[in-house]
């Protein structure tokens, strides 16, 4: 061989290194963008999963406000039917409000089961304590049957405004432990009317 020549495995050996170099670094490459990848799905995934709790919670939110505010809907209507019936005793029979009272207590009664499917345990035993005093108002105003447990009051023996102070005890209650229930603050709830 001459001076100034190089072999010929020289270059080949030199080709060789390079094409193993670029081979590598299209497989690093290829393993970091891997890796890349499943980050990035993983965390897609987590923001996926965040926002269907959001969306439940929300729809949750929702349900509970709808069948809350029915059940506190009912609770007023029999309020007023209450005051009603208060007013006009003495002067006129109250024996055709008696069937409108029944109606709504039923009402009241069909969403307070309602809102015992969806609430807190506290919620729950609210109602499972305070309901069988609701159940026998009709009772132990009018002497009807509710089929309902009994209290030890005689059929007929509460006036309305005994029925009026219970009812609006139990509203109030129930409406305490709703906002509890739900997060929304007194203060703030009152304010955002104004």
């Amino acid at each position: 061989m001459q001076s100034g020549q190089v072999s010929v495995w020289v270059p080949i050996v030199v080709g060789v290194l390079g094409l193993v170099g670029v081979i590598a670094g299209q497989l690093v490459n290829a393993w970091r963008e891997d890796r890349r990848w499943h980050r990035e799905l993983e965390r897609e995934d987590v923001r996926w999963e965040r926002e269907n709790k959001r969306e439940s919670a929300k729809l949750d939110r929702d349900t509970k406000v709808l069948i809350f505010g029915q059940l506190l809907q009912a609770l007023n209507r029999a309020h007023s039917l209450l005051d009603r019936l208060r007013d006009a005793s003495g002067k006129e029979p109250t024996k055709n409000a008696t069937p409108e009272y029944l109606g709504n207590f039923y009402d009241i009664r069909e969403k307070a089961a309602e809102v015992q499917l969806i609430c807190s345990a506290g919620m729950h035993r609210f109602f499972s304590e305070g309901m069988s005093d609701m159940w026998l108002l009709p009772a132990m105003m009018h002497g009807v049957d509710v089929n309902g447990p009994r209290t030890g009051e005689s059929a007929g023996s509460l006036t309305p405004k005994e029925a009026m102070e219970r009812i609006s005890r139990f509203r109030s209650d129930f409406l305490r432990l709703a906002r509890d229930e739900l997060v929304i603050d007194g203060d703030s709830a009152t304010s955002s009317k104004a």
